[in-house]
């Protein structure tokens, strides 16, 4: 997990005077997203670093300044930079106008509302990120390095949605009735390995058999609804699956509406509205009552329950392909906090 940017800071000063003097004598190397996984680009550049003779550092402490311009270049402003890092906007652009002085060129277009990189930003944004990446998880690695994990600390990966619109709702419960257990959720679309380095004890996954895991048990349905705003359906009381056409229709990357008008016998129906990346966003725009969200009914649950939403079409919903799983390395130990962990879970999905 990247550390905050103080600790490399103050941990990896000298580190990063290395990188700055060594990328400005590598090759152009394909952009690397921070968060992606490292690539054989990026593996020669670390091969650069490991291969590298050990020599006296003569280039500026520079790190605030490629931390600054990395938060900038990521985010598209001074101010989001600053909101991340804690410091003044003004702390953020000067750091950035100081490293532009100190390579000599400018590294950001300067827009109306915001900014982007240019092209030496972009080429010079790639390697500050591996180089930041290169610290981060060697700092990770040396801090995990013969540290025992409390056994009743528990590492449980799921998605964003799953971890904000079902776990959290019910998480008082299980501190209630195991509250010598700690849960720890790492919420991300991105899936973690159950063994190994950097493994998770317990995951929460969307998908269907075969997983690659050697624990599996099913653990909610993967029937999808349409919902939207009582509001929404107030002024437009829909009763038969065609009037959804040509409705505001909010899609994520699942992209079931298609599916739907399909499962009800309505192919080649247009679909048009706000299409988001993750599930969770969807379900915020239906709420915001900017039109019909088509998503796994437990994920709304919740909210049917509130009245914050409702089902658009009552008794039309969508047999999911795929449903709620839950995973491990290995069936666990029993009367173990992960097998608590596990128990209450279970008993949450059966209501």
């Amino acid at each position: 997990m990247p550390l905050p940017p103080a600790v490399m800071i103050a941990t990896f000063c000298e580190v990063m005077r290395c990188s700055f003097q060594t990328l400005n004598k590598c090759p152009h190397e394909a952009r690397i997203h921070r968060a992606a996984p490292i690539t054989n680009t990026a593996m020669s550049l670390q091969e650069n670093y490991r291969m590298s003779a050990p020599k006296r550092r003569t280039a500026p402490a520079i790190v605030n300044h490629l931390v600054a311009f990395e938060a900038a270049a990521r985010l598209g402003s001074f101010r989001a930079a600053a909101e991340e890092l804690h410091v003044t906007s003004g702390a953020v652009a000067q750091q950035v106008r100081t490293l532009e002085d100190k390579l000599g060129r400018p590294l950001f277009e300067r827009l109306p509302r915001g900014l982007r990189p240019n092209a030496d930003g972009a080429d010079y944004l790639a390697r500050v990120r591996l180089a930041l990446d290169i610290i981060e998880d060697a700092t990770g690695e040396l801090l995990e390095r013969d540290t025992p994990r409390d056994p009743q600390h528990i590492l449980l990966s799921t998605t964003p949605a799953f971890a904000s619109r079902w776990l959290i709702p019910r998480l008082e419960q299980l501190t209630q009735a195991h509250p010598q257990i700690a849960l720890m959720i790492d919420a991300s679309d991105s899936t973690r390995p159950l063994s190994g380095k950097h493994a998770v004890d317990l995951a929460v996954r969307w998908g269907s058999a075969p997983f690659e895991a050697g624990y599996a048990l099913p653990l909610l349905p993967g029937v999808v609804v349409p919902v939207c705003t009582a509001a929404l359906r107030a002024r437009q009381p829909w009763r038969q699956p065609a009037q959804l056409a040509g409705q505001p229709l909010i899609s994520d990357s699942h992209n079931n509406w298609q599916r739907w008008f399909d499962h009800h016998g309505l192919p080649g129906t247009r679909v048009s509205g706000p299409v988001f990346s993750q599930t969770i966003l969807a379900i915020e725009a239906a709420e915001r009552g900017m039109g019909i969200a088509l998503v796994p009914r437990p994920l709304v649950e919740h909210a049917l329950q509130t009245g914050t939403l409702v089902l658009a079409l009552d008794g039309h919903e969508l047999p999911g392909r795929a449903s709620f799983h839950l995973l491990a390395e290995r069936a666990p130990a029993p009367g173990s906090p992960i097998e608590q962990v596990v128990l209450w879970l279970r008993q949450q999905a059966m209501g």
